[in-house]
């Protein structure tokens, strides 16, 4: 038979058949070229984040604005690499003394306008914190012992600094996740890992008479030397630990104290020693 002898819906069937089996064949090769291609590319492939962008789409005045939503494709490397990069911006490093004369001695994260969070076993008083091109003495507000925290405040209330690290919160933190150390105090070098646990660590009481916070600790599978108050962060840049002595004691060097425990302690302190208003 020849195909001008089919009919319409004979060429419509024909037509699904030759698309349907296509498809199957695409899919094969397909598969069988991903089995063939070396690991990294499958892991590049493979290690994508999907996530959608509401967009306003004005219309005319007569009618209502409307919502489109748009599904956009990152490689999971593309977001470590900015998250990196924006996190050096908000890491500054500390000096033993109030110049650059003396030596580095750790890393602290600024987690608000001009506060700083560290290890508390690097400071006692005054420190030069240096972050990019600005430097600024800072002076220790207060610590937290049980976990090894340290909070740093300017002496100069003029201090300006950029925007400070969003602040990850530790319960949604999945196991597994990809975390990111920012190791160093000479030279921009990173280290990369995954969360293997996430545990209590100790009961932190933020003033005499108020009820304990449970701080955890976030255990990853990092395994570098770190120095004190390397930042951990998560592939969106937002700040989920930090490393202390209290914590590497506990649990290795791959364990962080989770700031976000550390920032609900902080808050409850300020907020127990602040007086009462008069009605």
């Amino acid at each position: 038979m020849d195909i001008e002898d089919l009919s319409k819906f004979q060429i419509v069937l024909l037509v699904i058949l030759v698309s349907f089996v296509t498809s199957i064949a695409t899919g094969i090769v397909t598969v069988s070229l991903l089995a063939a291609a070396p690991t990294g590319v499958t892991q590049t492939i493979n290690q994508v984040v999907e996530r959608t962008i509401q967009t306003i789409v004005p219309t005319n005045i007569s009618t209502p604005a409307t919502t489109k939503e748009t599904t956009v494709v990152v490689k999971e490397d593309d977001l470590i690499t900015a998250s990196i990069s924006a996190s050096l911006g908000k890491t500054g490093r500390v000096f033993a003394g109030v110049s650059t004369t003396t030596s580095i001695v750790g890393l602290a994260a600024q987690i608000g306008p001009a506060l700083f969070v560290t290890d508390s076993s690097i400071v006692d008083k005054d420190h030069l914190v240096v972050v990019g091109g600005t430097s600024a003495v800072y002076t220790v507000s207060q610590q937290f012992p049980e976990v090894g925290i340290a909070f740093l405040v300017p002496k100069d209330s003029d201090t300006k600094l950029g925007a400070p690290f969003r602040i990850g919160d530790v319960g949604a933190l999945k196991l597994g996740a990809t975390t990111v150390a920012l190791v160093s105090v000479t030279q921009e070098r990173v280290v990369i890992g995954a969360v293997s646990s996430r545990t209590v660590s100790t009961d932190v009481v933020p003033v005499k008479g108020a009820s304990a916070i449970s701080v955890r600790n976030i255990d990853t599978n990092i395994n570098a030397t770190l120095v004190p108050g390397t930042p951990l962060v998560n592939i969106f840049g937002d700040l989920v630990g930090i490393s202390t002595s209290v914590s590497q004691a506990s649990g290795g060097s791959g364990t962080f104290i989770a700031t976000s425990d550390i920032l609900t302690v902080f808050s409850s302190s300020h907020a127990s020693s602040t007086p009462a208003k008069a009605k």
